[in-house]
């Protein structure tokens, strides 16, 4: 009976122990109340849905290009350096002011790039109108394999090819040859201003020396025919 009566004690002094554990001090009380916010629905009351299509992101019955028609723009942009057509010659991220805004995957820190992009930039806020740089850096590789040259300036940070306020080729001709002059600029390749030029958007910095003649620059640096 004794053993007994001492067990019971030892169990009852373990029980007391645990209740009282993480109660000192009387902290209990300042621990924070919990806050539910369900939001119970009221039965057989359905949401009401004034415009079915006002919950819908998009058109659900539009597809999107195929795999060959994003090929073919891109190849369009890389190769000859912005559309032929209005159709894509929106950008994919507007500017909302004058100035060069480089457009998305293109590269503008090699070479002459970061001088060039930021005499862009100085006309484009002087004529107010955004210039878009469609191509800038292209590795040899690159060049090739979109039907360019392994040694054309793009390849060694030498040229951008712009849009004015788009991506169409021929929208580079807004800019005239005197006015890419004063900014340090010209198109080697198109010095007649002439909007169905391909290479009128094509411009590189101003040598020191004076520009290059027409003949000398495209001796330097065959244009693809394909553009």
């Amino acid at each position: 009976m004794t053993r007994f009566l001492i067990q019971a004690a030892a169990a009852l002094t373990v029980v007391i122990a645990i209740a009282g554990c993480g109660s000192s001090g009387g902290n209990s009380a300042a621990l924070p109340a919990g806050r539910p916010q369900v939001v119970e629905p009221a039965a057989g009351v359905q949401a009401v849905v004034v415009d079915p299509a006002a919950d819908l992101v998009g058109n659900v019955n539009e597809h999107a290009p195929s795999l060959t028609q994003v090929k073919e723009e891109l190849n369009a942009l890389n190769m000859c350096g912005g559309v032929p057509s209005g159709g894509n010659g929106q950008p994919l991220f507007e500017s909302d002011g004058p100035g060069f805004v480089a457009d998305p995957g293109t590269q503008q820190t090699e070479g002459q790039l970061p001088l060039i992009t930021a005499d862009l930039n100085a006309l484009g806020h002087a004529l107010g109108v955004t210039i878009y740089g469609i191509s800038g850096y292209r590795s040899p590789a690159h060049s090739v394999a979109v039907g360019g040259y392994a040694t054309d300036p793009h390849t060694k940070g030498e040229a951008e090819d712009i849009g004015v306020d788009s991506l169409l080729r021929s929208s580079a001709a807004r800019i005239s040859e005197a006015e890419l002059a004063k900014f340090g600029l010209y198109r080697p390749f198109d010095p007649s201003d002439n909007a169905d030029n391909t290479e009128v958007n094509h411009v590189q910095l101003l040598p020191s020396s004076g520009p290059l003649s027409l003949s000398k620059a495209t001796a330097t640096w065959n244009l693809d025919p394909a553009c």
